[in-house]
């Protein structure tokens, strides 16, 4: 797994949380608006740094809110993190595997048919394990936050601000295949760094729900950050609950397809 150097701004939130177990931009949140965020977990990018495609979330997991998931503080967090290896490889049972890491499995079907990480299939353990060491993931607000929205963040756009920065800024330190921002408030939070916008809808289909049909959402946008540019896209449905594993899948097939559209570049990410 290749880690990049902290910048100056997350040396000294790291050193804020491990000496006051807080950080300062947060704490300027909670000042403002009456929210709860939880600092144990709050690791703000995992996998790799040069990795080909770049998931980027609003929010730490929400899977941690559960107290079973919950770690008892940072250094605890800190601790489980650095030995992921050895909890995938230990764990046994897949049933424990999909209710500890819901939502790792989720971007497991997801990022399969993008064909960016080549899966063993014979081991979900192992594979979830090259997932997490191979996919670069960014948190947008890295701190748990049970009732912290999209919302808002764009009330306190100003002061939220260099969060967008701080992700586009590795976003964009490396050539990316796919940067793929989850969930439908990403429109308007990138809407000042997005130059160009393309919404596209399309049906869904299971053998698990037969008789069933659901539409789903992706856009495809192209980025322009410090005169840089992308083509990016916005999952909007991937939190849609209805959506099983069959259609996430599918869901995952349709984005590659709507990323990749018209575009004949060898890396196809970047435009001059």
């Amino acid at each position: 797994m290749l880690v990049r150097d902290l910048t100056e701004s997350e040396k000294k939130e790291h050193s804020e949380l491990i000496q006051a177990g807080r950080a300062q931009i947060i704490e300027e949140i909670k000042n403002i608006i009456s929210k709860k965020f939880c600092y144990n977990n709050s690791l703000y990018s995992i996998g790799n740094c040069r990795s080909k495609i770049a998931l980027i979330t609003f929010n730490a997991r929400k899977e941690y809110l559960n107290n079973t998931n919950q770690t008892l503080d940072f250094s605890s967090y800190q601790v489980e993190h650095q030995n992921i290896d050895d909890i995938f490889l230990e764990t046994d049972g897949e049933k424990y595997i999909e209710s500890r890491l819901s939502e790792e499995m989720r971007v497991f079907n997801y990022i399969k048919p993008f064909q960016i990480i080549r899966f063993d299939g014979d081991s979900i353990n192992k594979d979830l394990k090259r997932l997490k060491d191979e996919k670069l993931e960014l948190d947008l607000v890295p701190f748990l936050s049970p009732n912290f929205s999209g919302d808002d963040f764009m009330c306190n756009y100003k002061l939220c601000k260099p969060l967008i920065e701080r992700v586009l800024n590795d976003v964009f330190a490396y050539p990316r295949q796919y940067a793929i921002f989850i969930g439908g408030c990403f429109n308007k939070i990138l809407a000042e760094y997005t130059e160009k916008s393309e919404n596209t809808s399309f049906v869904l289909t299971s053998r698990n729900k037969p008789n069933q049909k659901f539409i789903a959402q992706f856009t495809r946008i192209t980025l322009n950050f410090k005169n840089k540019r992308i083509i990016a896209g916005i999952a909007e449905s991937f939190f849609d609950e209805n959506l099983d594993e069959i259609m996430i899948e599918k869901y995952g097939r349709e984005t590659v397809s709507i990323i990749n559209r018209g575009l004949l570049l060898a890396n196809p990410q970047w435009k001059s």
